[in-house]
């Protein structure tokens, strides 16, 4: 968990900026800016309307009265995405643009819920259902 921490608040950012820098001196600042704005808005856009489709998949699942499991984990895979699209940054916008990849979600999303079933299974984790 710490070398996780380590990437994600050290490496990430000087990698970035290592690429926004070099960016910057083969295009230009303007041209670099606009790229990431433009990545921002596109991507923004593109998660509303996979987020309004994940969402509805959701409603029918539960009007047919199956569990809505992987609109769920659908859902969260783009909660993931938005930040990524949102900082500013090449790599970054590639992670979050991958994530909006249905098959890159579907795979990432089986390899979650397995991870967490393993925990499960071992007594690492607990799930509890409050119903009302």
């Amino acid at each position: 968990m710490a070398l996780l921490l380590v990437i994600l608040f050290v490496i990430a950012p000087i990698v970035e900026i290592y690429v926004l820098l070099t960016a910057g001196s083969a295009f230009g600042v303007l041209p670099v800016v606009a790229a990431c704005v433009a990545t921002a808005i596109l991507g923004g856009a593109l998660i509303r309307l996979q987020g309004l489709a994940a969402m509805n998949a959701a409603r029918r699942d539960m009007d047919e009265g199956r569990p809505p499991v992987a609109s769920a984990v659908d859902g969260a895979l783009l909660l993931v995405a938005a930040p990524f699209l949102m900082t500013p940054g090449f790599v970054t916008d590639a992670l979050g643009f991958a994530l909006l990849i249905p098959p890159v979600r579907r795979w990432l999303g089986r390899r979650a819920l397995a991870a967490i079933k393993r925990r499960i299974e071992r007594g690492e984790a607990r799930v509890t259902i409050i119903e009302r």
